[in-house]
Formats: C-alpha cells, sequence, structure tokens
C-alpha cells in the first residue's frame, strides 16, 4: 500500500531536480553530476516501484518487505528534504537580496564553497543509501508476483448465493423485481438497468437474490451471468454468453464476426435477462458495439442488469435511470454480525449474555451500513463469548483488523487499486481530516496543490480545474461525496465514513489526524497532521518532535492552548512545511485579541504555499517580508476587520473571506 506514496515522491523529487533552476543552480556550484545520478537512481527505483504496484501480489508482502519499504520512504523524504534545502537555499539568497539575480547563476559569483561540498556529499551520500537499498531487495526482500494475473479472460463467478451472504434490501428486491417482472414499454425492445455503488456494498449479492429467483427464471427463457473483470471486451461477453447458449465446443476458437453472426441467431426471438457484474470501466463505442448485437430481431422484454462502482459507467450504460444502492440499517448490519460471528441468526439471550449484546450495538457502529465491514467483524468474532475480546475489537479501528481475502478493506482496495496514482495520492491526504469532516472544496484542493499532487496535463488548464475533475473521478467512484447546501450550490464535500478506513489504511502512517496526544509518541513517518484536540504543552511537545512536517491544519475551533510562541517555533523548526493553515487553531495567530501582527520571520519559511488567517479582530498589519515568499500561492483572511491588506491587492491568492 506504500507503493503509491513512494512512487509519488521519487516522481515529486525528480521534478524538482529536474527544474531550471535547479539545473542551472548545480550545474554553477558544481554538482550537477551528483544530481543526475540521483536522478538516475530515483528513475529506476520508481519504475520498480510502477512495477510493484500493478503487478505484484499486495496481500503476499512479508514483514521484512514491509521493512524494507520504510526504509525506502525515510530515504526518500531525506532525499526529499535534501533538495528542498538546494531550493531553500536558492530562494532564500533571493529574498535576502545576498547577491543580485542578474550575477546569481554566474560562474564568477563568490560561491559558499563549505555549502557546495556538504550538498555534494550528501546527494552521494543519498545515492548510495538508495542503491544499497535497492540491492537489499533483491537479496533479502523479493516481491511476491501473482501466479496468474487478473485478466478478462480468467474472469468467472457462481450465480448462487448463501442465506448467510445476504440479510435486509427487502424495498430493493420489490423495487428492482418489478423492474425485472413488469413488460417493457421500451421502443427498442430492451432495458438496460446500472446498479451503483462502492465495492462491497452488496450490489452483486442483491442481484444473485433475484437472477435466482423462481419467478423470475420461469420469466426469462434465458438467464446469462457474465463477470466483466474491470474494462468491457465484446469479443470476451459474447464468448461468455454463447457458453450458457449452446455446448459448441469451438466457440472459442471463432473470430468477432462468427461470434457475432453465431449469437445473434441464438439469441433472435428470445426473452433473455442478462447480467454485467462489476463494471468498473467502459469505452461507451465498445459498450454501443455490445448493445447493437444484442438487441437482434424480437428481444422485446430482454432486460440487462449492469452492476458497477463508477458513476460514469452508469451514466453511459443505463436506459433507465440508475439505481443507487444505498447503506444497510444498523439492524440488518447487526444481524450480519452475528451470523458471521457463528451466532444463531436471531439473537436471543439463551445464547450470548445481555453484556455482549450491548457491546455489539456499539461495534455495529464501526460498519456505517456496509455489509462486508458486518462479515469482517463478526468473523473477527467467530464463536467468541470472552467479553474481554469484544470489548477489544470495540475499541479498534477498522483499519487495525488483519485483513483477510474477501475483508472489506481488501475488497474496497480493489476500486483504489485501478485509480490513477494522482488519484491516489489526493485520496491518501485526505486521511488527516477526521471522520465525517466537511471541507471547501476550494480550499481541499488549494491544499492538493500545495503539495504538488495535482499534475498539469501540458494543455494549459488551470491546477485548479484539474483538481476539480480530480475531486469529480473520486466522486464517481464513492471516494468521495459533494454536500449541497440551501443554495443547491455543491461547495463542500467530505468522504463516506467507511472509505475515511481506507484513507487511512493506505496512507500508511504519513498522514494523521490525532484527537489525542497522550496516547504516546507520534511516529516520525508522519508528514501530515491535522490537530482537533488542543492539549496545551502536550500538543506543542508532540508535534516539535516532528521535524520533516510538510502540513499542520486545525480543523476545529480550538478552546485557547495558550502557546504564543506558536508560529515562531514553526518558522525556525519546520523548514520543510507546504502548508501552515491555523485559522481554527487554538494558538495565537487566530482567535487572539491581542495580537497586532504576526512575525517577520515568516519570510524564512521559503517553502510555504499557503496561508490561512482567522478571527483576530486586531490584528492589524502583515509582514512587509511575507511578499518575499516566493512559493505563497493562497492567502486566505476571515474575520479580521481591522487588518490593512495595502500592497496586498495584486496578489492572485488573496481571498478575504468575512
Amino acid at each position: 500500500m506504500v507503493e503509491t506514496i513512494l512512487f509519488n515522491l521519487a516522481s515529486k523529487i525528480l521534478g524538482k531536480i529536474g527544474s531550471g533552476a535547479i539545473g542551472e543552480v548545480g550545474k554553477a556550484w558544481g554538482v550537477e553530476q551528483e544530481l543526475n545520478t540521483l536522478s538516475d537512481t530515483l528513475s529506476t527505483i520508481k519504475a520498480v516501484l510502477l512495477d510493484a504496484e500493478r503487478l505484484y501480489d499486495h496481500s503476499k508482502y512479508s514483514i521484512a518487505m514491509e521493512v524494507w519499504f520504510d526504509r525506502l520512504q525515510a530515504a526518500f523524504y531525506d532525499a526529499d528534504n535534501l533538495v528542498d534545502e538546494f531550493q531553500y537555499e536558492v530562494l532564500q539568497r533571493q529574498v535576502t537580496r545576498t547577491f543580485q539575480v542578474s550575477n546569481f547563476f554566474s560562474s564568477s559569483h563568490a560561491i559558499d564553497f563549505r555549502f557546495k561540498f556538504e550538498l555534494s556529499s550528501r546527494i552521494v551520500n543519498i545515492r548510495k543509501r538508495l542503491d544499497m537499498i535497492a540491492d537489499d531487495r533483491t537479496k533479502f526482500h523479493p516481491i511476491v508476483t501473482t501466479s496468474q494475473h487478473k485478466t478478462a479472460t480468467s474472469s468467472s463467478i457462481s450465480s448462487e448465493v448463501s442465506e448467510s451472504e445476504f440479510v435486509g434490501r427487502v424495498n430493493d428486491r420489490v423495487i428492482l423485481f418489478q423492474f425485472l417482472m413488469n413488460p417493457s414499454v421500451d421502443d427498442d425492445g430492451m432495458l438496460v438497468l446500472p446498479i451503483v455503488g462502492i465495492a462491497g456494498i452488496g450490489k452483486t449479492a442483491l442481484v444473485k437474490q433475484l437472477y435466482n429467483h423462481d419467478m423470475v427464471a420461469k420469466h426469462f427463457q434465458l438467464r446469462i451471468w457474465v463477470k466483466v473483470a474491470k474494462c468491457l471486451d465484446v469479443k470476451y461477453v459474447m464468448q461468455k454468453i454463447m457458453k450458457y447458449i449452446t455446448d459448441f465446443p469451438a466457440c472459442a476458437d471463432l473470430n468477432s464476426i462468427q461470434l457475432k453472426n453465431l449469437l445473434q441467431l441464438k439469441l433472435r426471438n428470445t426473452k433473455f435477462l442478462l447480467v454485467l457484474d462489476n463494471l468498473c470501466e467502459c469505452d461507451y463505442r465498445c459498450w454501443h458495439k455490445l448493445y447493437a448485437l444484442l438487441r437482434c430481431g424480437d428481444t422485446m422484454g430482454s432486460k440487462i442488469i449492469v452492476t458497477t462502482r463508477n458513476m460514469g459507467v452508469a451514466l453511459a450504460v443505463g436506459t433507465v435511470p440508475t439505481y443507487n444502492l444505498e447503506s444497510l440499517s444498523d439492524e440488518d448490519c447487526l444481524e450480519l454480525i452475528w451470523k458471521w460471528a457463528g451466532f444463531p441468526e436471531k439473537l436471543g439471550e439463551e445464547h450470548v449474555n445481555a453484556k455482549l449484546s450491548e457491546i455489539a450495538k456499539e461495534i455495529v457502529k464501526k460498519c456505517h451500513g456496509y455489509p462486508r465491514a458486518a462479515k469482517t467483524l463478526g468473523n473477527n468474532l467467530f464463536m467468541e463469548t470472552n467479553e474481554c475480546k469484544w470489548l477489544e475489537l470495540k475499541e479498534k479501528q477498522l483499519w487495525e483488523l488483519a485483513q483477510k481475502k474477501h475483508d472489506f478493506l481488501v475488497v474496497l482496495r480493489s476500486s483504489y487499486d485501478t485509480q490513477p496514482t494522482e488519484l491516489k495520492r489526493c485520496f491518501i491526504y485526505y486521511s488527516i481530516f477526521p471522520k465525517s469532516y466537511e471541507i471547501e472544496i476550494d480550499k481541499l484542493i488549494q491544499l492538493w496543490m500545495a503539495q504538488g499532487l495535482i499534475q498539469s496535463s501540458g494543455f494549459n488548464c488551470e491546477l485548479e480545474d484539474i483538481g476539480i475533475d480530480y475531486l469529480n473521478q473520486l466522486c464517481s467512484i464513492f471516494f468521495f461525496e459533494k454536500i449541497e447546501h440551501h443554495d443547491n450550490l455543491s461547495n463542500m464535500c467530505r468522504m463516506p465514513e467507511i472509505i475515511h478506513d481506507l484513507a487511512v489504511f493506505m496512507a500508511n502512517g504519513e498522514c494523521l489526524s490525532t484527537t489525542n496526544y497522550r496516547s504516546g509518541p507520534i511516529s516520525d513517518k508522519v508528514k501530515h497532521v491535522s490537530v482537533h484536540d488542543c492539549s496545551g504543552e502536550e500538543v506543542t511537545k508532540s508535534l516539535f518532535e516532528l521535524e520533516n512536517l510538510r502540513t499542520i491544519v486545525f480543523p476545529f475551533l480550538g478552546p485557547g492552548a495558550g502557546d504564543q510562541g506558536f508560529v515562531d517555533r514553526c518558522i525556525s523548526k519546520f523548514k520543510y512545511l507546504y502548508v501552515l493553515d491555523l485559522s481554527n487553531s487554538c494558538f495565537q495567530i487566530t482567535g487572539c485579541g491581542n495580537l497586532k501582527s504576526l512575525p517577520e520571520g515568516m519570510q524564512l519559511l521559503v517553502k510555504l504555499k499557503t496561508v490561512t488567517i482567522a478571527a483576530c479582530p486586531n490584528l492589524t498589519s502583515l509582514p512587509s517580508t511575507m511578499k518575499n515568499l516566493a512559493k505563497l500561492r493562497n492567502l486566505e483572511i476571515s474575520n479580521c476587520p481591522n487588518l490593512d491588506l495595502a500592497g496586498w491587492e495584486d496578489f492572485s491568492g488573496l481571498r478575504r473571506l468575512q
């Protein structure tokens, strides 16, 4: 799961090394060769990571392999820090006007040779360290490959369903049963119903129940179930349909035209039900081709059901409105937990004691209506009557549980794995926020931009527009949801709670949404943190033990901790910081009636891209040196009525929200 983080880091570092500024300075300072060698090493490791992400069996990674990933992640961050320090030195000299820009790159200019020597040595050491880590993988930590890659031609599924797999959905079954049994009024004679929902919500199980219903079996002359692996392959679907229709052994050897002719001959004047299960991606041209060849002769009354995790696919294939499958009730999830824990279907006090019943009612809240999570939780308690085990599970987060083949995070991850790397990183980054947190869409995109997670398409598109496209794609697979307010404008979004567990799991400790620092020290793997429990000295002590933070966010309004030196300490400690959002913090940059100005030292945070300040009624001015922040892209000011922004009128990133 860490491959995505590492791949993105490698891409980010390579992008910095390849930038014009670093290239020119590296050449002028005599470290061009070292940078090129480091770049070559990173490019090779990046290719290995891409293979690991796409081709290998993540479930078979050993503990040693995970340790290797951790070592590589630490080395990558050190390399990123090194390149940042290079940029920092360049920007610092520009900011302090140590010398004129016109002769900045001049080889005749006096260079700090001590800095050059240290820089060169560190680049060489990082490169050797990466070489050693890469060598260790081949020696000690081989990545386990899948024995058979999943392709369209290897996918199959039974249309049978066990009663233990299914509870509830009475209303859904009634509505969909009516769709199947009612005469078609479509002029073309064949309706297509898309059923859409997140992975593991129960789409397949629901359709299996209908598919195997006696009345449905009698209603259709032919029923066909095809499990579609990711993309729609027309020839593969035709071959699978032919296996239901005929025992003709040579159908696999027929070309597409022969298959089409034979298929149309067999389906003509036949009322059939076709289920295309788990269609994740769909080229509309392929779909139109398949639909056209199925709609042959008199197919009046034939129906097609398509299950998908992608709203875009549903909109592309449907001839009737999409059926969005919602969550289960807590009562249904509780029933699933008892079933998969090995207890009788109906809970009775003669089987388990009242205390376990109460604990179960708390555990079921973790499911958020997600049946696969209920099955996972129940399976973890199989035939367990020890109250301590139930209490232990109650206190655990879902992402802390060991995940087996059919458990909920493994199922959800199948949707995650198919997404482009840039979407994966944006998705993971959101895990710094707590569950159910609502955020302005513009602000979320600014955070993604500040971390370099939005990649330019090369077509002169604004990064903000690309960010909107990223969010829409994540919404289409139900990893985010937009929130409409009374003005019907979707200016806010949030991550579904069950999906948040997946984001935390995939972040691999890099992101932290902390509610309590009292639980012990924070891992040095944490690079992005949101704070929503202002506990005074404990917050400050724990936070400042993290030297390589990229993000500090206070998502909720705090009670006021009173650490007036917080910003100064950020300036002196976190020179790699990209985002400092204190708009809701309990520290003295916000909500402080006595604060009249910000520290002049903010100019030292030369990597800072986003600054948010709020609720400081007596703040009258911003440091003039803040204008020297070359990377600053967004400056948000709200509820600071006396703040004079003279000189900032032309700054394109200024947003004053009152």
